[in-house]
């Protein structure tokens, strides 16, 4: 890990915004509020966060999980409702806070290991606007084209995990440019945003175990990776195509 000192003036933003997806138990409101070995996954996130010196965070979620996670995390923590998507949150979180630096972390990655955490958070320079986990791709990318398919060279793409380290000036700059523009099909992103505006977005080295838990197969992956339920991806019930 790297010795720099962290940054400091740093408030942590959770974004509860993950849809309820079908096949979840109990229906949840979020994926968030799934239970996995005994924790909620966003328990898991908070412990983390807490772990790595951090103050407390603010909680963003959109209209139709609010009062769930109201009840779960009960007065210690601000959960800040908005209408709206990613971008509607982002200004919520600008405007209940006043630090330099937000740490936006997606709370269906709970998983996240500490030393991302730490990693992304000592690797900010004086020049830098952003620092972002990201891993290498390991799927086959293809390219769809009037005249067929084109191989993309993997190794040039990079997959874009949390939590992301923005200066707060950034994210008022692209969220103020997003104003006027038409809505991205893919949903506004941040870092994505940023680049587009010729931001200086440093990277540091994600992990597989911080994919976002949103449905009922990557609740099985996340309950594998802790240990919690045994991998039978081999068997011919489960490998069967549909």
């Amino acid at each position: 890990m790297s010795s720099t000192p962290r940054p400091t003036g740093v408030r942590p933003v959770i974004l509860a915004l993950a849809p309820p997806a079908p096949g979840l138990p109990r229906g949840a409101a979020t994926p968030c509020l799934e239970r996995l070995g005994g924790f909620r996954l966003i328990d898991r996130l908070l412990r983390t966060l807490h772990g790595s010196g951090l103050p407390a965070p603010l909680v963003i979620t959109g209209e139709a999980a609010h009062a769930a996670l109201r009840t779960t995390l009960g007065r210690s923590l601000p959960v800040i409702r908005v209408a709206g998507d990613r971008e509607a949150a982002l200004r919520a979180a600008l405007d209940r806070s006043e630090e330099e630096l937000l740490l936006l972390h997606d709370a269906e990655r709970a998983l996240t290991p500490s030393s991302v955490v730490h990693d992304v958070l000592s690797a900010l320079r004086p020049d830098d606007d952003a620092v972002v986990p990201v891993i290498t791709m390991t799927d086959s990318v293809k390219e769809v084209r009037p005249d067929g398919l084109r191989n993309i060279d993997r190794s040039t793409l990079a997959g874009l995990q949390s939590p992301r380290l923005v200066r707060r000036g950034l994210l008022e700059s692209v969220i103020l440019a997003g104003g006027g523009s038409p809505p991205d099909p893919a949903g506004f992103d941040e870092i994505r945003a940023a680049l587009e505006h010729g931001a200086r977005v440093r990277t540091v080295h994600g992990s597989h175990a911080g994919f976002a838990v949103l449905d009922r197969l990557s609740l099985w992956q996340a309950q594998i990776s802790l240990g919690l339920a045994r991998d039978t991806s081999h068997r011919h019930g489960l490998a069967r195509r549909s």
